[in-house]
């Protein structure tokens, strides 16, 4: 199974050097030697990597020009699961979290996690709830309590929420 963890946005320059968006939380792993797969079965090694303006510039073996580095635009890069790093205790994996139950405080449930958005500000846990889907902000005020191991997650239910009632 493949993790995503980067994302090609553009070439800079000319000498084949591309911009990559992290959606790891491990950025360190975009060093030189690196290798990642792709979804069109390729895997590059990074040749070399810096940070210009923000902006994380990556050149890939094999792609010396613009026109090969322009041919890399939208690419997804991947992990192998076996590369991701070792999780510290009471730590999880997004996936783990999905097909969850989610339960009220009271042990009620209120629905089952289909999603887990992982965003830059905030992650959110998409939720079907009967025949809606609702979106659950991922804060320790709202999701007090998270047991991959038991098969569920509590949720503090807004008021509305979860309701089929409209507001």
């Amino acid at each position: 199974m493949n993790v995503r963890v980067g994302r090609i946005l553009k070439a800079h320059g000319i000498r084949g050097e591309v911009v990559v968006v992290s959606e790891s939380d491990y950025p360190e792993r975009f060093v030189r030697g690196a290798t990642f797969n792709t979804e069109i079965d390729t895997t590059l090694t990074v040749r070399s990597i810096r940070v210009h303006k923000g902006a994380i510039l990556v050149a890939f073996e094999g792609i010396t020009d613009r026109s090969a580095a322009e041919g890399l635009r939208g690419t997804t890069l991947f992990i192998t699961v076996d590369e991701r790093r070792q999780l510290e205790d009471e730590e999880f994996w997004p996936e783990d979290l999905e097909g969850l139950d989610v339960r009220d405080p009271q042990g009620r449930l209120l629905g089952r996690i289909t999603e887990v958005i992982v965003g830059d500000v905030q992650d959110r846990l998409l939720v079907r709830s009967g025949d809606r889907v609702v979106e659950v902000p991922f804060v320790k005020e709202l999701v007090p309590d998270v047991r991959p191991e038991s098969g569920f997650v509590t949720v503090v239910p807004i008021e509305g929420l979860f309701s089929s009632e409209p507001d």
